[in-house]
Order: C-alpha cells, then structure tokens, then sequence
C-alpha cells in the first residue's frame, strides 16, 4: 500500500511514519511544509528506507499536491497537517484557516 502522510515531520506524523516502517511494508511518501512544529530529525531512522519519500510543500498548494497524487498514486492518505497551537490561532487565525480549512 502507497499512503500519503501529511504533516509527517511533526510529532504525530513521525511517530506514525515510523511505526508504519518498522510494522508494515507500506511505503510512505511524507509531505510537510516543514515550520515550527516540524523536526526532521524525528525521522533520521527511516531516512535509509527505500520504501520512505520525502516532499518539502504546503498543502495549499494544488499544483503540488496534484503532481504528487500523479506521480505517488497514494491508496491512502493521511493527513495530519495542521496549525494546531492555540496561542498562534489567537495571533495569526488566517494562517490556521489557511492550512487548518482551506488546505484540507
């Protein structure tokens, strides 16, 4: 099975994208637009994974996220994208709704 994970450099999605390597064999293309919550090197262990991909992008971003629905033909998505700290919803709401609504 294909499956699309986005957010998967954050702390939800790269515990899942570790799981799934080590427990399946699935591959896994992780999209992540890569701010403030994520950390890439939560997935240093799955790096030499063949079966692991990695895309920098936003979800907002439709010709982006097409190429890859092209290209990856995911059987599955899961998708953990989002802007979900509260005090950065009461400073900034656009981006929330940006990535939180618009984006999914």
């Amino acid at each position: 099975m294909r499956i699309l994970v986005t957010g998967g450099a954050g702390f939800i999605g790269s515990a899942l994208i570790r799981l799934c390597l080590k427990s399946t064999d699935h591959q896994i293309l992780n999209l992540d637009k890569l701010t403030y919550a994520s950390d890439l090197r939560s997935l240093d262990e799955v790096l030499p994974n063949p079966r692991y991909g990695f895309a920098e992008g936003d979800i907002c971003d439709r010709g982006l996220v097409t190429r890859l629905f092209e290209e990856y033909q995911p059987d599955a998505v899961m998708h953990l994208a989002a802007e979900s700290h509260v005090d950065r919803s009461i400073d900034g709401p656009s981006a929330c709704i940006e990535t939180n609504i618009v984006g999914t």
